[in-house]
């Protein structure tokens, strides 16, 4: 996630923008235990898209990438999501 500025956020603002958006959706009575085992898995996917985001860009900067194939990426996209059980 970036600001309009193009910056990246730092985990403290992303942690930030997380219990906001929580609450603004009325997350106000949910279990504090609860909403700490979301934040972690959240972190966690979070951390996953930085490293494969990395592996991306590394991998580029040799001069492995292609051009992109928005379709083969969509189609992928609703696998994984049909896989899943999503429609």
């Amino acid at each position: 996630m970036t600001t309009s500025s193009s910056k990246p956020l730092t985990d403290a603002e992303l942690l930030y923008q997380y219990f906001g958006k929580l609450l603004a959706n009325g997350a106000r009575e949910e279990p504090v235990d609860r909403l700490l085992a979301e934040l972690t898995e959240y972190y966690r996917e979070l951390q996953e898209v930085r490293a494969l985001i990395r592996e991306a860009e590394e991998s580029s900067a040799r001069g492995e990438s292609g051009p992109l194939d928005l379709d083969d990426v969509i189609r992928r996209g609703r696998e994984r999501m049909a896989a899943e059980g999503i429609t």
